[in-house]
């Protein structure tokens, strides 16, 4: 692919701006021209409008009719002084009219009058370089005797030989908007006194603006005017159609992305959002050169980090860069001047007022663009049209993503897509040591909550070995994460919880395998069974829900059977050991299980001796925080004795601690009876 800073060197290149017809009628005109003097033309248009790719599309249709024409192509941009321009020029000029295709052949006589002319002009050595034909001479060696031919008697020589050479000469300038003022200058008296030959057409390719600038330096008029006198036919680069600009715009930047797509880049593309990008672009891509600097800015930028960004808002915030930098550097700098933080969604309602009432009060320069932040922050516009997916999304808006539109790298404290299709890979195998590492690893550094919304969110295609892979993987890592204490369990754990129910939507076999999993498996915790079971039983209970597991009524008493036949021979060494008393009084009320084994066995357990006592209270220890207006938020411990009482008589347990001798007692039972008298925890 051709870069899209070069300019179009033929029409078989691509003629995306439509120029063709336009460059074929010019060069007719060129062809029919008739007339013996000078002729300037002047192709007129800003930078990057598309005016090289337009000669180079006219001198392709001239060199169709080489026995009319000769182009010289002259630029006077790579070189430097007066002096050096009028000197290339000539040598150029001298070498066209060297070539064998000229019907008058080159003689003596109109070479010595080209030197003799080079030379009063210039005070410089001429050294002249036409293949085969190389000579050199100095000023002082071709000065005019007193009877010599005068300068004006010399050009009509030369001007008599280009009238009979058969051929117009087009001599084509460009880049005269980017020479000095002093050299602009002496382009236009060059064509329009120095070297105004017959048969010779100019043309001159400019900006307009840029030159009319520059030559008011030296003229004691108005630019414009000046350009007047000199250009016999202004032509002005066509505009192209918005729909052509658009067009080619989104051409470039489907190529940037198809370049992702091969090399199975999972970028983020939103149609919904895009569609708002395509109703206002063309107030901002008008040229060119306008496509150049953003598909720049886009092709170098967004594929080092297309994976952590919505390209969207990436592409928008991109031209805001381009069109107004004080305003990019705004936003980068104070984000709370243009979306609700999302731990602030609280106060939601007066933070919108305050951005609105901030950006119409002390932002009124950036107005204007006010259509380009109604896309990225929908606060300035009455509807948002985004999905709310976080991670999915990656809007700007977004504080977890914010920083990753003004870097090429995302932050250490967040979890890239790199990571999370690692740890993704590991979670989908049946190696669960494998992910149980990774994950403790990225949980070390604060980031496991992000997988699991991730993965919750992108709810990528699974194949059925994997989703039973997930499944049993999901399970255990809440067991894991209760016994290692890796520090998000009660964060955490039901969301994995949450996520495994939610699989078994996925699983085209549901009854069998989770009949086969709550029979045979060892490994998940018996409390995340019951509440998979509690959450299976309330879904499908609910009148309308999508996430109700089709199963059949006799799996589910055949699932209800298991568990609460396990619950009813729970012992009282499963509950010091693993399971968690509080908690296993709610499951038998769930299954309508019968407490008596637990309650004899307990009763008969607390009461053989302090040690046995103060071990059943501290199971039933619990912590719970309290708000005060005096002391702020604290932790208030107690005995959950609503479950306790569950199993055991409480009066029972208080005429025991009545027949305690205190004194006897370590610091730490006189604590747990201390946590007795702060009556029940709610």
């Amino acid at each position: 692919m051709q870069h899209r800073d070069i300019p179009k060197k033929s029409i078989e290149d691509g003629d995306d701006l439509k120029f063709a017809p336009f460059a074929s009628r010019v060069a007719q005109g060129i062809l029919n021209y008739s007339q013996d003097e000078t002729f300037i033309v002047s192709l007129e248009g800003e930078w990057g409008s598309g005016k090289t790719t337009l000669i180079n599309f006219i001198k392709e249709d001239l060199k169709k009719e080489r026995d009319k024409v000769e182009i010289l192509d002259f630029n006077p941009w790579l070189i430097t002084g007066i002096e050096q321009i009028i000197k290339v020029f000539f040598d150029e000029l001298i070498k066209v009219l060297s070539y064998n295709s000229f019907r008058v052949k080159w003689n003596e006589d109109i070479k010595k009058d080209l030197q003799t002319l080079a030379s009063l002009i210039l005070p410089d050595n001429i050294n002249i370089d036409v293949g085969l034909i190389k000579f050199g001479y100095k000023p002082k060696d071709t000065l005019l005797p007193k009877n010599e031919k005068t300068l004006a008697q010399i050009k009509e020589k030369i001007n008599e030989y280009l009238r009979n050479s058969g051929k117009k000469i087009v001599v084509i300038i460009d880049d005269i908007d980017r020479l000095t003022d002093q050299e602009t200058e002496l382009i236009f008296r060059l064509t329009k006194g120095i070297a105004d030959f017959d048969n010779l057409i100019y043309i001159l390719l400019y900006d307009k603006g840029v030159v009319s600038k520059s030559l008011e330096k030296f003229k004691a008029e108005n630019g414009q005017k000046y350009l007047e006198k000199i250009v016999q036919y202004p032509l002005t680069v066509p505009k192209p159609h918005t729909t052509t600009i658009k067009k080619l715009l989104f051409k470039e930047l489907d190529e940037i992305l198809a370049k992702l797509d091969s090399e199975n880049v999972k970028y983020i593309f939103n149609k919904e959002t895009w569609g708002q990008v395509h109703l206002i672009v063309d107030k901002y891509i008008k040229t060119v050169r306008d496509i150049n600097k953003i598909v720049n800015i886009i092709s170098f930028e967004y594929p080092i980090i297309a994976t952590e960004v919505n390209f969207t808002d990436f592409f928008v915030i991109s031209l805001i860069k381009l069109k107004n930098h004080p305003l990019y550097e705004l936003i980068q700098n104070k984000p709370s001047d243009f979306f609700i933080d999302n731990h602030r969604v609280y106060k939601a309602e007066d933070e919108k007022k305050r951005i609105i009432e901030n950006f119409d009060e002390n932002m009124k320069d950036f107005h204007d663009f006010k259509d380009l932040l109604e896309i990225i922050f929908p606060i300035f516009s009455e509807y948002d049209y985004r999905n709310l997916g976080r991670h999915e999304t990656k809007y700007i808006s977004d504080i977890y993503y914010f920083e990753n539109y003004f870097s090429f790298s995302i932050s250490d404290d967040k979890l890239s897509m790199k990571e999370y299709y690692f740890v993704r890979e590991k979670f989908l195998s049946s190696n669960f040591e494998d992910f149980k590492d990774v994950l403790i690893e990225i949980d070390k550094q604060q980031k496991s909550h992000y997988f699991l919304d991730m993965f919750y969110e992108f709810k990528d295609p699974m194949e059925t070995k994997e989703i039973e892979n997930t499944f049993y993987n999901t399970l255990k890592v809440c067991k894991l994460l209760k016994s290692e204490k890796t520090g998000f369990y009660l964060n955490a754990s039901y969301s994995y919880q949450y996520l495994g129910y939610s699989l078994l939507l996925k699983h085209k076999c549901v009854d069998d395998f989770l009949l086969n999993f709550y029979k045979n498996d060892k490994e998940v915790s018996f409390i995340i069974k019951c509440e998979l079971l509690k959450d299976m039983k309330e879904e499908i209970e609910k009148t309308h829900s999508d996430k109700k597991i089709i199963i059949k009524n006799e799996t589910l008493e055949e699932l209800n059977t298991i568990v609460k036949d396990r619950l009813e021979n729970i012992t009282l060494n499963n509950i010091l050991e693993d399971l968690y008393p509080s908690y296993i009084v709610y499951l038998f009320d769930s299954f309508d299980a019968k407490f008596e084994n637990l309650s004899i066995e307990l009763t008969d357990y607390i009461f053989q001796g302090t040690k046995n006592f103060f071990e059943i209270l501290k199971v039933f220890e619990r912590v719970s925080r309290v708000s005060s207006s005096n002391n702020g938020v604290y932790d208030k411990y107690s005995i959950a004795k609503d479950h306790l009482s569950r199993l055991i008589d409480l009066s029972e347990v208080e005429e025991y601690i009545k027949s305690l001798n205190v004194s006897t007692l370590t610091d730490e039972e006189n604590l747990l009876l201390s946590y007795w008298n702060n009556n029940d925890r709610w």
